[in-house]
């Protein structure tokens, strides 16, 4: 019993409570509830409660009811209206009480009504003002020599099933520790009073009339206890890991700093097995993004994972984390320790806001929360038995948002030849793949698992970006963003594209024609309309393609005889000789709707010299760059005018010598083209390159 004045009356007070409350413990409890707590909990000794399937909350309720000397609480919420009404009833009894809170907590549903509760009934509070929150969750009672805390918020459901009745089904997860050691009750107390004394970090509230005064003596904080923001939580934990070399086992509810997983995933990389129970809400709430970077790291590390299949507010909001052995630790101090608290993996849980965590080597905590986790990892309950439905499994990576582009714009036209990509990556992207090519088939990315500052991480108004240098001029480029988690889930963004000024560096020409082979190049045509323009190409027959952009048109069944919009050639032909038509094109993003258009001639014929495919009217010769349904394209490709495989050709014949025109309209839109070869000898049974991916670039003739 801790010395907090005239210590002979107050341990008589203390017994005869104690010794009552025994009695009213023993009797009435079985009525209430089916699961009840350890009567530890409720009496003089120690004890963890778990609220999975113990009634954890009427040990706590017993404690305010018999308690004649000072409770003093500290909490972020409370909303469950049965402690503040005992609470009430304790301080219209004469018992003098001491609340300290946040009222930022006020967006809780609930909170405030039972705060003005508080108010209302007289009760002294004091406001936390500091940064972060005051995230204390304890009871201390002065005349009992008890103290109760945890991770647990006052609601229900949080110390125990809710209803009572339903074990194992509706609870938030926690460990409730009640103790009378009288090291963890003082350093409390001195804790407490140190706080109530603040002028800087708290502030008067409701009901404040005297000056404030410690109430208790000033006694030394036990060396186990840690109390952010005074003492750095992270740092101390990370430190007790690193000695670990057995197993490793954690219930955590947030996690969003670094720096605890990259102790972990240390350890588990030197052959430490590693378990954690972790919340799925947190993983994917956008305010605590770095929830998912941390635990898909950890994934990713090899580290076992499960989360809570839960309802709405039913979460896993324990913070423990057992060190089976501290094999690695100086001599002297090899022993387990369970760590448990108020304190989720956040820089400010660890060294910004009010906590209360303990490091505790004690072999029964460590026990009990060995024991608490494998029933909950196993799913099963406290005799052994499965739990009906599974409340834990196994984790699965999710993908991250689509990024959404900002600039440059799409079909942005005469940019330099360095560019910057900004993109919004949204939730849970943390680092991207990012594709460029003069094709929109991206065979490769030029950067992979590119991770931008962490400021622009998240929805923000900082954009992810990229800058690309050394581009061509006078060519059009393709880009696309893939995001990616950190576990490698990705999710893929539309395909831009955009066009440096300037000309572009026409290819040197590696081709052969053979003798009387024309060829033409699509630059050099006469654009009548809009449909079709010429862009710059570096991969391009003289630097430059004939392209009639994707506007998702339909399909167009027959050529027109007077097409709105179309290309005509000038060549020189011979009469009565067999031609054969080549043309490389390329599909827009190789999808097979972009590949084709209509070819007509002012003078051809057939070998019967009768006219064929002529201007003028809706006859035309076909061009269909896909060889055939399902076949593929990729990149440039050379085809001819007939569609199969395996197909003859269609030569076609001139009646007389001399000029020629030849025009080209389209049939689906998306198609560029670079080069035109009628071949009366060299390629008449041989394409003049390949059908996918080709390179052959022919001077013209």
């Amino acid at each position: 019993m801790p010395n907090i004045g005239p210590s002979r009356q107050i341990f008589l007070t203390s017994f005869f409570s104690t010794v009552l409350a025994i009695t009213w413990w023993a009797a009435p409890h079985a009525q209430v509830s089916t699961v009840p707590a350890p009567a530890a909990c409720g009496g003089g000794g120690e004890c963890l409660c778990d609220n999975s399937y113990q009634d954890c909350r009427s040990p706590i309720l017993q404690l305010i009811n018999r308690e004649t000397v000072g409770i003093d609480v500290s909490f972020w919420f409370m909303v469950d209206t049965r402690y503040s009404n005992a609470l009430i009833k304790r301080w219209q009894a004469g018992v003098p009480i001491r609340v300290i809170l946040d009222t930022h907590a006020d967006a809780y549903p609930g909170n405030k009504t039972l705060r003005d509760s508080l108010v209302a009934a007289g009760i002294p509070i004091r406001n936390y003002r500091g940064p972060g929150i005051n995230h204390w969750k304890m009871m201390l009672f002065a005349g009992q020599g008890k103290v109760e805390f945890s991770a647990a918020n006052f609601a229900d459901g949080s110390y125990s099933p809710s209803p009572l009745t339903s074990a194992y089904t509706n609870y938030v997860d926690e460990a409730i520790y009640f103790t009378n050691d009288q090291a963890i009750v003082n350093s409390f107390m001195t804790k407490f009073d140190s706080q109530w004394v603040d002028t800087t970090t708290f502030v008067n509230f409701a009901n404040i009339s005297t000056p404030l005064a410690r109430r208790y003596p000033t006694y030394a904080v036990s060396p186990d206890l840690n109390f952010p923001p005074d003492q750095n939580y992270e740092n101390r934990l990370v430190s007790q890991i690193q000695y670990e070399n057995r197993q490793i086992d954690v219930a955590m509810f947030r996690i969003t700093s670094a720096k605890i997983p990259d102790a972990l995933i240390a350890r588990r990389r030197a052959g430490v097995p590693v378990r954690l129970i972790t919340e799925p809400q947190q993983y994917r709430t956008p305010h605590y993004m770095w929830d998912a970077y941390n635990v898909d790291r950890m994934y990713r590390a090899g580290i076992a994972i499960k989360m809570k299949r839960n309802t709405t507010d039913q979460d896993m909001h324990q913070k423990s984390i057992v060190l089976y052995s501290r094999g690695l630790a100086p001599v002297g101090s090899r022993l387990p320790m369970v760590v448990f608290g108020s304190s989720n993996w956040t820089t400010s849980s660890s060294s910004t806001q009010e906590e209360h965590n303990y490091f505790s080597p004690e072999s029964w905590m460590v026990n009990w929360f060995e024991q608490q986790f494998n029933r909950k990892w196993n799913n099963l309950k406290a005799d052994g038995t499965p739990i009906g439905t599974q409340m834990y499994v196994p984790f699965t990576p999710l993908p991250p948002e689509a990024p959404v582009y900002a600039s440059p714009a799409n079909d942005a036209a005469g940019l330099g030849t360095s560019v910057t990509l900004r993109w919004e990556g949204g939730y849970y992207a943390f680092k991207y793949d990012i594709y460029v090519d003069t094709t929109a088939t991206f065979t490769s990315p030029i950067v992979t698992n590119y991770m931008p500052t962490a400021s622009s991480a998240g929805v923000s108004s900082t954009k992810e970006s990229y800058t690309l240098t050394g581009l061509v001029p006078g060519t059009t480029y393709y880009w696309k963003i893939v995001s990616k988690t950190m576990a490698d889930k990705t999710k893929a963004g539309t395909t831009w594209r955009f066009s440096t000024g300037g000309s572009a560096p026409a290819p040197t020409a590696t081709g052969t024609a053979g003798s009387g082979d024309i060829v033409m190049y699509g630059m050099d045509g006469r654009i009548t309309g809009t449909a079709w323009k010429k862009v710059g190409d570096s991969t391009a027959a003289g630097g430059q393609r004939l392209w009639n952009p994707n506007l998702g048109a339909a399909r167009v069944a027959t050529a027109a005889a007077t097409p709105a919009s179309y290309v005509d050639f000038t060549f020189n032909a011979v009469a009565g000789q067999p031609y054969r038509l080549w043309i490389r094109g390329r599909a827009e993003n190789d999808f097979y709707g972009n590949d084709s258009m209509f070819v007509q001639f002012s003078g051809a014929v057939n070998a019967s010299h009768a006219a064929v495919y002529r201007i003028g009217t809706t006859a035309a010769a076909g061009y269909i760059l896909e060889d055939c349904s399902g076949c593929g394209l990729a990149a440039w490709g050379w085809q001819d005018n007939v569609y199969g495989l395996n197909v003859p050709p269609v030569y076609i014949y001139f009646a007389t010598t001399g000029p020629q025109t030849l025009r080209i309209q389209a049939r689906e839109d998306g198609l560029s083209i670079d080069q035109i070869m009628l071949s009366p000898t060299t390629f008449r049974q041989t394409a003049p390159g390949t059908l996918k991916n080709d390179t052959r670039i022919y001077p013209r003739r």
